[in-house]
């Protein structure tokens, strides 16, 4: 029993080595290519949240009382814009609700609304730096 249970326990590390994400085959594959799409992108905004941070931050030095809070601001936007894309990905999940392409649908749209949150806080720290 121990040895069975072993090996199922090491399947999925040797199913990951042969998962071709540019052109998956079933429903599983495409499932877990869309976790690993949104993954990768979850790590690139958390890389780049850092210097995000820290342009605001800067832009707090040189304001006045009136004019400061860029980190006050970017937090709030940033709190507001996580509430906003878990619940839009819940909502466009619904379109297989219950079915296996649930998932997929939801850390696909979790990929692309991150993707574009990144693009929206480069653009803007770029605005802020000019």
């Amino acid at each position: 029993m121990a040895l069975i249970v072993g090996c199922w326990l090491a399947t999925p590390a040797h199913a990951d080595d042969t998962l071709d994400c540019k052109d998956p085959q079933d429903q599983n594959s495409m499932t877990r290519c869309a976790g690993i799409d949104y993954d990768k992108a979850d790590k690139e905004l958390n890389k780049l949240w850092p210097s995000i941070k820290a342009s605001a931050e800067e832009n707090d030095k040189g304001a006045s009382a009136e004019d400061g809070g860029y980190v006050k601001a970017l937090m709030a936007s940033q709190k507001a814009w996580i509430a906003f894309r878990d619940a839009e990905c819940t909502w466009q999940g619904f379109e297989s609700h219950g079915g296996s392409m649930e998932p997929m649908l939801v850390n696909g749209c979790l990929a692309t609304l991150t993707r574009e949150r990144i693009k929206q806080l480069t653009e803007n720290q770029e605005g802020l730096a000019n």
